[in-house]
């Protein structure tokens, strides 16, 4: 498995191209934006939650792509 933030337990997903890393906590901390694609050294397996984080991509892009016809 990749070690891509898309994978990790650390991300929520806030678009179908980027998301927000829990790994920092604290309310005065700001929580670094993500590409879906980066990687870093707090990678963490999210298992089933790449299933589904997958599955709402999809479904965006599906809805973007109906939109713009």
């Amino acid at each position: 498995m990749e070690k891509v933030c898309l994978t990790c337990k650390f991300l929520k997903v806030d678009d179908v191209q980027s998301g927000v890393c829990r790994k920092v906590k604290g309310k005065d901390a700001p929580r670094p934006l993500k590409a879906h694609t980066d990687t870093c050294a707090d990678w963490l397996d999210a298992g089933q939650q790449y299933s589904i984080r997958k599955g709402w991509i999809r479904a965006q892009q599906k809805k973007e792509m109906a939109a713009k016809n």
